[in-house]
Order: structure tokens, then sequence, then C-alpha cells
């Protein structure tokens, strides 16, 4: 009986500590560089374009504390098909209040376009780093377009808006020259105010959007 107990009472043990990291940490890649161990992904998943999310980097000394500080010693660029941006790792823990996450540094972005994205860290850590995590089935979740979860209407991203106005802006642009060469006609009048109002109905629909994600 005694040895039962004893089982239950570990097991809840690991339980609690599993819970206590597993929903910050969610699906993420696990590495050791240096002798340090890092676990890399990010801070929100499902992740979904259009809405600011965080590469979210646990970082453990070879004993396994928790790393406390890396000053300017680390940095991270995110990639995604021929784009790439550095960004600042922030500590998620505050010594002063004595919130967040020991051990915890992010660094937030809003990704725009979906598919994988890659965090490639450089720097110095216990010697040389340069180390990429990529986002994938077996590591952690790739960018996804919204409207998958989007009900009852979908909507176009702001990806998909710019795209269009884009392709509409050279036609709009052309028309009004035409219509100055030729001020008497009525089709050329008639195309630009069609085309004007297609493009003021996409930024209508793109200002909808926004503020409907801001009150979110």
């Amino acid at each position: 009986m005694k040895r039962v107990i004893a089982f239950v009472l570990v097991g809840a043990g690991f339980v609690a500590a599993s819970m206590s990291i597993a929903p910050a940490a969610q699906a993420h890649e696990a590495k050791t560089v240096n002798g340090y161990h890092w676990l890399v992904g990010f801070g929100s998943e499902p992740t979904f374009t259009g809405f600011q999310n965080f590469v979210q980097m646990f970082l453990s000394t070879p004993s396994g504390k928790p790393v406390l500080n890396i000053g300017n010693k680390l940095k991270v660029t995110v990639e995604t098909g021929s784009a790439s941006k550095a960004f600042p790792l922030v500590p998620s823990f505050d010594p002063d209040s004595g919130l967040g996450i020991k051990g915890e540094f992010d660094a937030f972005f809003i990704p725009t376009t979906p598919g994988p994205y890659t965090f490639h860290f450089t720097g110095n850590l216990g010697g040389p780093v340069d180390v990429s995590f990529t986002s994938g089935p077996d590591t952690f979740a790739t960018v996804e377009d919204p409207s998958s979860i989007q009900f009852p209407v979908q909507v176009p991203s702001n990806l998909e808006i710019s795209q269009k106005l884009d392709h509409e802006i050279p036609r709009l642009t052309a028309a009004i020259a035409d219509a100055q060469s030729n001020a008497s006609s009525k089709a050329n009048t008639a195309l630009i105010v069609g085309i004007v109002g297609a493009v003021l109905g996409l930024v209508g629909i793109g200002i909808g959007v926004s503020a409907r994600r801001r009150k979110a």
C-alpha cells in the first residue's frame, strides 16, 4: 500500500511540474547547444497570419538551472521564404516583481504570410552559437491562414487586400491618364468611377478587419 501511495505522489508531482511548463511551451523543438538546453517555438499556437505572436525560447544551464540573463549575447532572426528580419529577445522574468518565467526569452512579431518559419539564433552562450529551429509536423506549429477558423463569414486577409490593391491601382492610374487625354469620353469616366469604387471598397474592408482584430 505504501508503495502505491508513493507512486501516486511521485506521479502527481511529475504531472504538476509538467503542467507548469506545458501551457507556455506547447509544441516546441528541443536542442542542446554548448551544453545549454534550448526549447524553442511559437509562444501561441495554433499560429495565424495577422495576429501578434512571438518566438519563445526557454534556456537552462548544463546543470539544469534556468538562465536568467543573456544580455546582448544572443539575437534571433525570423526567416520565411526569402524574407528575414532580426528581432530583440526580451526576458519574460522580471526580478523586481518576481513575475514571468525564469529562463524564458521572447521576441515579438506579427507573421503576415502562412507557411513554415525558421528561428535562427546567433551569438555566444558557452561558446559560439549558430543554431536554427524550423516549424513543422515534428517541431512546432507552422503559420496558417485564419480563414480556416473564421465563422460565420470569411474575410480577406491584409495580404489579400494588399495584393488586390496592387492589382487595381495601376488600372486606376492608367484610366485617369487616359481620361485626361480624352476628357469628353463618358466610358472613361465610368471606368474611373468603377475602379475608384472597387479600390475604396477594398480599403473599407481592410479597415473593418483591422478594427475587429484590435477590438478582439
